[in-house]
């Protein structure tokens, strides 16, 4: 066996101390990673279904949104056939007594208002179309 001086003794009793310091602080380390990481799994299984949820809910509601944007465009087509054929029926009635006068003395017919029917946007086809 081999002896030390006292200055080595003492810098293995100092190098020992140093490992034995650094070994604790790797298990409060390894400690605090395993607890962080069951607190990350535990929050992550709250969460998770709770953001399925919302995500469904938005989903939905998008799908509303479409379908509303949809109907508003139907709802701006059908004002829009009935102000045109407003504005035929205002100019053919405000032509009917100058029809009148031509037609009797055999001059050309003016333009009639229009008969054809306008499709109505259905509220109600609108409404129970909403039920995703």
């Amino acid at each position: 066996s081999f002896s030390l001086t006292p200055a080595s003794h003492a810098q293995v009793e100092q190098a020992e101390a140093v490992t034995d310091a650094a070994l604790t602080r790797i298990k409060e380390m390894e400690t605090l990673i395993s607890t962080t990481g069951e607190e990350v799994d535990s929050i992550a299984n709250e969460l998770v279904p709770q953001l399925q949820k919302n995500t469904e809910q938005l989903t939905n509601v998008f799908a509303l949104v479409d379908k509303m944007h949809d109907h508003i465009a139907n709802v701006k087509d059908s004002v829009g056939k009935m102000e045109a054929r407003l504005e035929a029926a205002e100019a053919a009635n405000a032509n009917a007594l100058t029809k009148t006068l031509t037609s009797f003395m055999g001059g050309v017919r003016k333009k009639e208002a229009p008969t054809d029917p306008v499709h109505i946007v259905s509220v109600d086809e609108f409404f129970s179309s909403l039920k995703v």
